[in-house]
């Protein structure tokens, strides 16, 4: 049988559509899960709520729903928000929560963007959206590439001052001891290992530090220490350690 004209124009039109839609499905695949999963926009599930935030170094922005699913899985949901420097100096990393009538849409994240974020940029955070309810967003802490850092009033029980400032005084106890050993050259070493030589916190004490706090602490004292050294050198980053120790 021969293809008319007509016939072949039509199917390799339709040949071209099935791929164009494949090719912009693993596009939004590869931006929420995985380009071996079919993925859409989904504009039915309820937008999110954004608290307002007085201060706020940085804003919730476009937040958006994707769905996606693969062969031999059910359908998930992942919803991305941009998250906006509105502050005048550049952002180390954030913290935030969320929550709902959901368990399962229910939680904390803390996000460190591979560069720093600088006034004005945005940079774009996903979480798993599996319920129908709607769920609440804020921001609870920011940490700025100085080292100063920012908590949401009313302070959240994900990043405690408490446990920021236990962890910051563990990595600078740390540090110091290295330093008084070896010096600051081995100091900038150990900088990138230092969350496997600081212990956690038990457990038990978790509730009143927080496991956010205690890392954004240890986390803190390494932005301080990156700062130091960046703008003095490693004498700067000497100066800094013996200062904390006063």
């Amino acid at each position: 049988m021969k293809l008319t004209p007509r016939f072949a124009i039509g199917f390799l039109t339709f040949a071209a559509g099935v791929l164009a839609v494949a090719g912009w499905s693993a596009h939004i695949g590869r931006k929420v899960w995985s380009p071996r999963v079919f993925a859409w926009r989904n504009p039915f599930k309820p937008q999110p709520i954004i608290e307002e935030q007085a201060n706020c170094p940085v804003r919730l922005v476009r937040p958006r729903f994707y769905s996606f699913m693969s062969i031999g899985s059910s359908i998930g949901s992942v919803l991305d928000l941009d998250v906006k420097n509105v502050s005048s100096k550049p952002i180390h990393s954030f913290t935030i929560s969320y929550h709902s009538p959901e368990p399962l849409d229910t939680g904390s994240s803390s996000w460190h963007p591979e560069t720093h974020l600088q006034p004005e940029q945005s940079h774009t955070s996903g979480t798993s959206s599996r319920g129908n309810d709607r769920v609440t967003f804020s921001v609870d802490f920011v940490q700025f590439a100085d080292g100063d850092i920012w908590f949401a009033n009313p302070l959240r029980a994900t990043v405690k001052p408490e446990g920021v400032r236990a962890g910051a005084q563990a990595a600078t106890e740390y540090l110091r001891k290295v330093l008084e050993s070896d010096g600051a050259a081995v100091v900038m070493d150990v900088l990138p290992y230092i969350r496997v030589k600081v212990e956690s916190p038990e457990v038990s004490t978790e509730e009143v530090l927080s496991y956010f706090g205690f890392y954004c602490g240890v986390t803190n004292t390494v932005v301080r220490v990156e700062h130091a050294y960046q703008r003095d050198g490693l004498s700067g980053v000497e100066k800094f350690l013996t200062q904390q120790h006063q």
